[in-house]
């Protein structure tokens, strides 16, 4: 019996062993199964990382692409062609007048329609202008495209219920020629001034300044020709812009500043920037026109001209808009002699006109503004040939696209007969479009 309990005691101890030794079995298994997961769980963060990476340079690499896209709209040149000096689109081009590469944008070029709707009360008896009725003063139909990596072309189409279909603009600009010139072919509205160079629905009142009016036409002055134009860095951190042109002789409706078109015009201007602070700025103008009276040769007419303009920025979202325009010509006779009816026409020979115009944004969609012109007209036989007005106005922004303008005139001609009219406008513009209702 006593090796019986020897063996039961072994037995026990052999249990009891086994009991001591599985759990530490157990634990090395488990701590063995958790290193294996951590290194699994190591790899997986490591992957993850590498396909981060991958994506972020997938991504850098669609905005570089975009990018290309976006300065350069067409497709690559060939390698025979010289590479473009500048291939930054010009000056005034937004990013919403961007063209669709490749044939895409050949195809669909930049489209957009601009309404101009204008009601009219006047005291004037004629039925002229659009007085006394809504009249759908104007409708531009604008198309434009970049046509390769070097150019763009742009055109404007006006419709009116007042008169007949009207080419305002067709011209090909082309950047990138030697020196940084920029050039324009075509018809365009030369860089002159300020009002005078503006397309309707961009003015600043309803109507254009008397000088403007009498002095380069009712509409601005858009002529067919040739320009050219470079930005330059100037002194005291001004930035200075001269442009020269040859254009076609004559000027708008309603002008006598120059006579046959087949006399061409030349012009030149030099337009001057400057930050004055943080909420301030200057820009400055001069203006040169040498163009002829009539038929005949040489330049006997020169029209000479000065603008300023301030901006201070009383508030992120109130502003105060100064403008002036000074105009003055000097013409080499004071007659000519119409060879059809042999009537003489006398003249002045250095009319001048000029106006003031101020303008407060007094809240983010509303701003208040006045306007006082004065001109002395060319021709002289007139009792005064001088003619004043006065205009205030309120102004709407409805949207980036929708603007509304309330506005009273005041005017008195040379003859001092005095006219007053209210005015109320309203501009919409739809698809991609150039101009600013802002």
């Amino acid at each position: 019996m006593q090796w019986h309990k020897s063996l039961q005691k072994a037995l026990l101890a052999g249990f009891i062993a086994s009991l001591a030794v599985a759990p530490a079995a157990w634990a090395e298994d488990v701590s063995e199964e958790l290193k294996q997961m951590r290194q699994a769980l190591e790899e997986l963060k490591q992957t993850v990382q590498s396909q981060n990476e991958l994506i972020q340079k997938q991504q850098n690499r669609i905005d570089e692409l975009e990018r290309r896209v976006t300065t350069q709209p067409t497709d690559p040149a060939p390698a025979a062609m010289p590479p473009p000096r500048s291939a930054v689109p010009p000056s005034g081009v937004t990013t919403q007048s961007r063209s669709i590469p490749g044939q895409i944008g050949a195809v669909l070029p930049e489209i957009g329609v601009v309404g101009d709707i204008v009601a009219t009360s006047s005291q004037k008896k004629n039925d002229t202008g659009g007085n006394d009725r809504i009249s759908a003063r104007e409708l531009e139909l604008v198309v434009g495209s970049y046509v390769d990596p070097y150019s763009r072309f742009d055109s404007t189409i006006a419709f009116s219920d007042q008169s007949d279909v009207e080419l305002e603009e067709a011209y090909l600009t082309r950047w990138g020629l030697p020196g940084d010139l920029k050039a324009r072919i075509g018809r365009f509205f030369p860089r002159i001034g300020k009002e005078g160079s503006t397309h309707r629905d961009s003015l600043s009142t309803v109507d254009e300044p008397l000088v403007v009016r009498r002095f380069l036409g009712e509409e601005g002055f858009s002529r067919a020709g040739l320009d050219f134009t470079r930005p330059l860095q100037g002194p005291f951190g001004w930035v200075l812009e001269p442009s020269a042109g040859v254009l076609e002789g004559g000027a708008g409706e309603g002008s006598s500043t120059f006579g046959s078109r087949r006399r061409p015009t030349v012009y030149s201007h030099l337009k001057a920037f400057r930050d004055l602070g943080d909420v301030s700025n200057l820009e400055l103008g001069l203006t040169h026109l040498a163009g002829s009276k009539d038929a005949g040769p040489g330049f006997d007419v020169h029209l000479l001209g000065a603008d300023a303009t301030y901006i201070y920025h009383v508030t992120p979202t109130n502003k105060l808009l100064v403008q002036s325009e000074v105009y003055v010509q000097d013409r080499s006779g004071n007659s000519r002699l119409n060879s059809n009816t042999g009537a003489i026409t006398r003249f002045d020979r250095h009319p001048w006109g000029t106006y003031l115009l101020a303008d407060y944004r007094f809240a983010p969609r509303w701003s208040v503004g006045a306007r006082a012109d004065q001109v002395r007209l060319v021709d002289a036989t007139a009792t005064r040939h001088e003619e004043q007005g006065l205009s205030a106005f309120l102004t709407f922004y409805q949207s980036e696209f929708a603007r509304w303008r309330l506005q009273f005139r005041h005017e008195e001609d040379a003859n001092k007969k005095q006219d007053n009219a209210v005015f109320l406008q309203g501009t919409f513009a739809i698809g991609t479009h150039k101009h600013q209702l802002q």
